[in-house]
């Protein structure tokens, strides 16, 4: 649970809530081998617009999420399913906000708004720090509760 969740497994998760869909279109990704065990996720997730990698055909397979990459996910996760994405918490209260990108600045006000997302201090949100699979985890059982039940 301690250990650092991948943008693969955030992305096979979100494929399996999904119920596995049958993946169309073509892979962008220059490093989304065919065969692998996230494969279909990540060409389904880049398919719905929910995942768009860093830019010139890189996805990040293995590379830890970080705290605001999942609150981007899910944000547009939920806006692919419909889900009110409106909220917005202020996160000024927080000594790191300055360090939330600006394209996940939204996302984080949001996932902070639908209690999705808490800091990791009383102080800090530490949106750079890579996100455990225990806080996934957690996180991900609060976004079903609150918006598929």
């Amino acid at each position: 649970p301690n250990e650092p969740m991948t943008r693969a497994m955030l992305v096979t998760v979100l494929y399996r809530l999904e119920g596995e869909p049958p993946v169309t279109g073509a892979n962008s990704f220059t490093v989304v081998g065919s065969g692998q065990w996230y494969t279909d996720a990540v060409l389904w997730a880049n398919a719905k617009g929910i995942v768009a990698g860093y830019g010139g055909g890189l996805f990040g397979a293995g590379d830890s999420i970080t705290r605001q990459q999942m609150a981007a996910i899910l944000h547009r996760y939920a806006s692919h399913k419909g889900y009110d994405v409106t909220a917005a918490a202020d996160l000024s209260a927080y000594t790191d906000a300055s360090e939330v990108s600006d394209w996940a600045e939204t996302a984080m006000k949001w996932a902070k708004a639908e209690g999705l997302i808490t800091g990791r201090t009383a102080s800090t949100l530490a949106p750079e720090g890579s996100a455990t699979r225990a806080e996934v985890a957690a996180i991900l059982q609060r976004f079903v509760a609150g918006f598929t039940e």
